[in-house]
């Protein structure tokens, strides 16, 4: 969609990640800070820029290998892909 793309070219996907793979390199009280605000406009989009940001990006910046950063992180940081994760185990869930 693209809000996705929309909150790329402004920066809000992937604040804390180095800006040599397309993030800001900022720190995590920023990214509290730019959360909150987001939060204020609509939950949803908060929730859509942390699941981007902390649950697809981070681990392929802190796990991935090198070529893993290059070729994910720039791309999910402009919002052009868009990235999910998977949570399930027995008796629960996320809904």
């Amino acid at each position: 969609p693209s809000i996705f793309r929309e909150m790329g070219e402004a920066g809000l996907l992937g604040i804390t990640i180095p800006e040599e793979y397309g993030g800001l390199g900022a720190n995590y009280v920023t990214y509290g800070l730019v959360a909150r605000e987001v939060e204020r406009i609509d939950s949803g989009y908060r929730s859509m820029m942390s699941v981007q940001s902390s649950l697809v990006m981070y681990p392929i910046h802190a796990y991935g290998s090198e070529e893993q950063r290059k070729k994910y992180l720039p791309k999910l940081a402009s919002g052009e892909w868009i990235g999910c994760f998977g949570l399930t185990e027995p008796d629960a869930g996320s809904d």
